[in-house]
């Protein structure tokens, strides 16, 4: 038989969302348990038996599961498994008579979150309850702050929540069940080819290859040949069959990196293939037909290449499907500090030792200037950075070289005060965590602040205490 509770609370407050599911065979636990969770503002349902337990969790799922571990049939340790296999995140807490505690520990060892011992306080359960239901949603915003690293590591390494960069991730979203022609636009060193390689990644195509085309490096001769590829005896040397790289590409993607340095006669040919789609190899009589997702990308303003008569009109057509526009650095500098610290952690996890953390002054000050070359330009900068300054725990402004060490003394250049503040607290959560080895605990104790603030903070700005751990300067307790 199965109850339900649902009375006016004794207190509000955030429990009284939550369901609880009470099973044990005896009818006066069933009753004293639900009323008192009742009154907690808890919504309470009660089963009789494991059997009843499991048919009611599939009916409706609770959030916690207070069971008994001894109950005729089903019993408690059972009924613990085919919960957590419905639901890995449900809280199961068991009850315990104080004889049978080792197989409490048992069921812990199964996934129970804890055990309390028969007779106990109504307060010391719901004390146990809200732990509990706080564990979950400590989990839950891990859970949701590793999707973000992931998300960002799907990426192929893009870094940057500015809202330039949420857009882009965004039409990469929108991609990934299309096939669309894409064009990729930015200056060098904005990370086009991370684009590119992000929308195969994020595509249907992922299995297949990514095959990146220089086309600034294919000759007027070799066009057919690196393109296409070639059959036995089509010229002399030509003694096997060569896979040309748009075969190479079936199946995935074609990336044609630098499009409007092709030569003219190159274009011509890849015009009339994004056309066909099928092509005849070089001394071939079969055509072969291709299926490749065209990725192109230019540091050119392609428009005036097509006016100065350097691009095709209709190749820039047929490559202009969907755009992307990249933007510098400058135009994104609250994104300068997560780049700086992402560039540090890949120095540490490649070398294997400590590197130095860089201070809030040191991060306003690279987000202050101008980075003509681009992100390619500030991952060199951090790399020689560490080299020589590899003794020190913390890099300041007055680490770095001109004119990096001068920014902020011109106030023209300097960030916006919401700019700076962001920039200045992501710079001071990433070194805590980073000194920490990502232990929220010791990181909330230094920074002075409670566990679950320290975690809204970085939540907000979008850091991963478990994207640290392993990294740092001192051992994590």
């Amino acid at each position: 038989m199965i109850q339900t509770e649902n009375i006016a609370p004794a207190h509000s407050g955030a429990s009284t969302m939550a369901r609880v599911l009470v099973a044990d065979d005896e009818e006066s636990m069933r009753y004293f348990v639900t009323r008192a969770l009742s009154r907690h503002g808890y919504e309470t349902v009660s089963a009789e038996d494991g059997r009843c337990a499991i048919t009611e969790f599939d009916s409706r799922p609770v959030d916690v599961a207070i069971v008994d571990l001894k109950m005729p049939g089903i019993d408690g340790l059972e009924v613990l498994r085919e919960l957590r296999k419905r639901d890995p995140e449900v809280i199961v807490i068991v009850m315990t008579a104080f004889g049978t505690i080792a197989s409490a520990v048992q069921a812990m060892r199964h996934g129970a979150y804890d055990y309390i011992t028969k007779p106990f306080d109504s307060d010391e359960l719901v004390l146990l309850i809200e732990r509990g239901l706080e564990h979950r949603t400590t989990v839950r915003e891990n859970r949701d702050l590793r999707r973000l690293v992931d998300h960002r590591t799907a990426y192929a390494g893009l870094i940057g929540q500015s809202p330039a960069m949420k857009s882009v991730y965004q039409t990469i979203e929108l991609l990934q069940d299309s096939d669309a022609t894409v064009l990729v636009t930015g200056e060098s060193g904005t990370g086009k080819e991370l684009v590119a390689r992000a929308i195969h990644m994020g595509s249907r195509r992922r299995q297949h290859a990514f095959v990146p085309v220089h086309c600034a490096a294919l000759a007027n001769t070799l066009v057919d040949s690196e393109l296409f590829g070639y059959v036995p005896g089509a010229f002399t040397g030509a003694k096997r069959h060569k896979q040309g790289l748009i075969s190479r590409a079936d199946g995935g993607t074609l990336f044609l990196d630098e499009i409007a340095e092709a030569s003219l006669q190159a274009q011509t040919k890849l015009e009339r293939f994004l056309q066909e789609r099928e092509f005849f190899p070089v001394g071939g009589t079969e055509l072969v037909k291709s299926d490749v997702r065209i990725v192109a990308a230019t540091n050119k303003d392609m428009e005036q290449c097509v006016e100065d008569g350097i691009v095709r009109r209709e190749l820039f057509f047929r490559l202009n499907v969907i755009p992307i526009h990249l933007p510098p650095l400058r135009e994104r500098r609250e994104d300068i500090p997560a780049l700086a610290n992402h560039f540090l952690e890949q120095i540490a996890h490649s070398s294997s030792t400590d590197v130095p953390g860089l201070s809030v002054d040191a991060c306003v000050a690279l987000s202050n200037y101008d980075w003509p070359g681009n992100v390619r330009e500030l991952q060199n900068s951090i790399e020689r950075l560490v080299a020589m300054n590899a003794d020190k725990q913390t890099l300041t402004r007055d680490d770095l070289p001109e004119p990096l060490s001068s920014q902020g003394a011109d106030t023209s250049s300097l960030l916006g005060y919401q700019e700076a503040i962001t920039a200045a607290g992501r710079a001071y959560f990433e070194n805590l965590l980073r000194r920490t080895h990502g232990n929220v605990t010791e990181a909330a104790n230094i920074a002075g602040l409670s566990r679950g603030h320290l975690h809204r903070k970085v939540s907000e700005l979008g850091l991963d205490p478990a994207a640290f751990r392993g990294t740092g300067s001192t051992p994590s307790s």
